[in-house]
């Protein structure tokens, strides 16, 4: 049985980097799965978090990390009437609290970021890994954390 190549969408695709090589720039954009919600990352991640906490283990998600000025989060407009949609996770006895946000179209979890006592955080936002093509997250370093 012979094999069939996949063609792939431009979507699928890695970044050029741009710039020289000891100044390149290397810009990767994740999305939702309907296009609406896309987030601009500075760099393609070293690492992906499978957090197991009771809230990201529901959502399946692997996390980068990243400083919150990095990255650029925008909504499409379009026709439809889409927005970020907000869940805001805080823990009793802490005045730190989690916004977790999905695509309010076709509801996949893309982000989250600290609030309150955790918003100065230099890593206070997470970028779901599994909104990244494919290959952009093959070979990357894996943990697991029970927090």
């Amino acid at each position: 049985m012979a094999s069939e190549k996949v063609p792939t969408s431009s979507v699928d695709q890695l970044p050029h980097t741009s710039g020289t090589a000891s100044t390149s720039t290397q810009l990767l954009t994740a999305s939702c799965h309907c296009g609406h919600v896309t987030l601009e990352l500075p760099s393609p991640p070293t690492e992906l978090n499978e957090c197991r906490c009771t809230a990201c283990y529901k959502y399946g998600a692997l996390w980068a990390y990243y400083p919150r000025g990095d990255v650029m989060v925008t909504v499409a407009a379009t026709d439809k009437d889409v927005s970020l949609k907000e869940y805001v996770r805080s823990d009793k006895d802490s005045k730190a609290s989690i916004g977790f946000y999905s695509c309010g179209h076709c509801g996949c979890m893309t982000h989250w970021w600290g609030l309150g006592e955790q918003e100065g955080d230099e890593k206070s936002m997470g970028v779901n890994g599994r909104m990244l093509p494919e290959n952009a997250i093959e070979g990357v370093k894996r943990k697991i954390s029970r927090r």
